[in-house]
């Protein structure tokens, strides 16, 4: 006896994957995003970014640079302030009055 109509598939093999990673390659960086459905349906839980020619490390030189920048600056204000001469205040920080 032969069987009749459409043959039978294996329902494991039509889900798609729970825990699965994606890999994007810039020309800059490389990024990995990792995904598990069981956690959450709506993104990933993990990305992972790792740069090439050491672009980190640039990052981290002009970010250290730009802070010693606005330290000189607030210090070159302070110093400014102390030579310029001062309006005379009343209690409350307002100019007197006449």
């Amino acid at each position: 006896m032969s069987k009749r109509g459409r043959p039978v598939t294996n329902p494991t093999e039509l889900e798609k994957p729970i825990k699965f990673e994606r890999r994007y390659e810039d020309d800059e960086s490389i990024t990995v995003w990792k995904y598990d459905l069981n956690k959450s349906s709506s993104g990933p839980i993990e990305v992972n970014i790792a740069y090439k020619n050491n672009i980190d490390k640039n990052w981290e030189k002009r970010a250290k640079e730009a802070k010693e920048d606005r330290r000189t600056e607030r210090q070159m204000k302070k110093i400014n302030e102390k030579k310029s001469p001062k309006t005379k205040t009343g209690k409350r920080g307002r100019p007197k009055k006449k």
